[in-house]
């Protein structure tokens, strides 16, 4: 981690960021991460999978609380691979993801899971997860 000190900075638009960031409950470090990693994206820079996976939860949150409330989201490799209806329908979808070389996904149970937390899953794990 570094430290990170920023001069000239309209007070107007820290006011509004630290007040997103709270309504989001994420700390301020939190929110400057995530919209670094959407700056980058949108100008065609390099996102990490993790940030990138991140990033298709924020943009994709609303619309499947409102559509998929209490279903599960797994979201790897920078996109929403699908919304299932069971924890089994999630473990098959892991064990094709792991047969790709995918290692890490993003499952949540939208809508249900607190503020801030999802579950991460690390395809060394899969066997614990099976």
């Amino acid at each position: 981690m570094a430290t990170l000190v920023l001069k000239n900075v309209s007070e107007e638009k820290l006011r509004a960021f630290k007040a997103e960031a709270a309504r989001r409950g994420l700390t301020l470090s939190k929110a400057f991460e995530e919209a670094v990693e959407l700056w980058l994206r949108a100008a065609g820079g390099v996102v990490t999978d993790e940030l990138g996976d991140d990033i298709v939860w924020m943009e994709a949150r609303e619309r499947l609380e409102r559509e998929h409330r209490g279903e599960y989201a797994v979201i790897a490799r920078g996109r929403l691979v699908g919304v299932y209806k069971s924890l089994e329908e999630v473990k098959e979808v892991l064990k094709r993801l792991r047969r790709e070389g995918v290692e890490r996904a993003i499952v949540v149970k939208i809508g249900v899971d607190r503020e801030g937390w999802v579950g991460e899953w690390l395809g060394g794990s899969m066997e614990r997860v099976a």
